[in-house]
């Protein structure tokens, strides 16, 4: 027998195991909540309540723990979980940034407030955006090219006012972050699963995977999906239903929630309760920056439940108003 087909067959075979393996452990977890590179697992149980998009905003952030009770919760130990679903981080071009900073306060009080709450500290579970992902990789860009505390200032104004400097505005927490703040974005997982359907990433679908193993290590190309991409129907070339479609069967999900994109970028009559709703499979909203004036939302989701459809999540029930009237 050929030698060279033999040395395939083994190289093959090994890699089919491990791929294996890789998904039955996934798949077979414990029913509890599980990190296994950038996934989250969570069980069949409990109760999730979800932020996304607060770009800054102290003051929102702090409403939806007073509205939740959400740390007191955990600390009592009821079955709850927090999710901060990417872009905590980062001012807006129309908000000035200025001091005390309200990404720097977010970050530090997750930070804070997750050691204090020990190994329940888990179940607040902050993943990453596209600002997360884009501040960390700047700072250690700028740190590479040797910039430190000292001359931060002048490293930043040098990239700021570079061709690509309007671009790097964006991710503003640069000013302001420092070595634990990068550890702690970079360690950051990317995707939550239930073991009931239910999914979160921050922006959208990726497009061509094949398994939920193979968000544990995304690809390039399958981060940039998740965190940057948005709809058709808001952007030319955006993912499409079928995008959606084909990424929850892949990863055996229900309905896919995100953030990312401006309710006010979606038709009319794709939004309603102040959320946007796409085919029944789903749900885009926003806490604070991109939600609608009077209409920042946070979600609720039963893990116990199979949603078959977005359609099901209520308002008051599963869509709350983060300002109640």
């Amino acid at each position: 027998m050929n030698c060279t087909y033999v040395l395939a067959t083994v190289i093959l075979t090994f890699l089919t195991l491990n791929v294996s393996a890789q998904t039955k452990e996934l798949t077979e977890s414990p029913n509890q909540l599980t990190r296994n590179g950038h996934v989250i697992l969570l069980p069949d149980h409990g109760t999730v309540y979800i932020v996304s998009d607060l770009h800054a905003h102290w003051n929102d952030f702090n409403q939806w723990l007073e509205q939740t009770r959400l740390i007191e919760r955990i600390e009592t130990g009821e079955d709850v979980y927090g999710i901060m679903l990417g872009d905590s981080i980062d001012y807006k071009p129309t908000e000035r940034p200025k001091p005390p900073y309200g990404d720097l306060q977010i970050v530090n009080r997750v930070i804070e407030l997750q050691t204090q709450l020990g190994e329940k500290g888990k179940r607040l579970i902050y993943i990453r955006g596209n600002h997360e992902y884009a501040a960390a990789e700047t700072y250690a860009l700028l740190k590479n090219a040797g910039m430190t505390e000292q001359n931060r200032p002048a490293y930043i104004r040098k990239l700021y006012n570079s061709p690509t400097g309007s671009y790097y505005r964006q991710f503003n927490f640069i000013e302001r972050m420092n070595d634990s703040h990068y550890d702690f974005l970079i360690n950051l997982p990317t995707v939550v699963v239930g073991k009931n359907g239910f999914v979160a990433v921050h922006a959208g679908p990726a497009k061509s995977i094949d398994r939920l193993a193979d968000l544990v290590e995304p690809s390039q190309k399958t981060l940039d999906e998740i965190l940057w991409d948005r709809p058709k129907i808001t952007r030319i070339g955006g993912y499409t239903f079928e995008h959606t479609k084909n990424f929850l069967e892949a990863i055996n999900g229900s309905f896919l929630i995100v953030g990312h994109t401006p309710i006010s970028y979606f038709p009319p009559e794709n939004i309603r309760d102040s959320v946007a709703r796409l085919d029944g499979k789903q749900l885009i909203f926003s806490t604070g920056y991109g939600g609608l004036r009077g209409g920042q939302t946070y979600i609720e989701i039963d893990l116990s439940k199979t949603y078959i459809s977005v359609d099901e999540l209520k308002p008051g029930v599963n869509i709350h108003r983060l300002y109640p009237k």
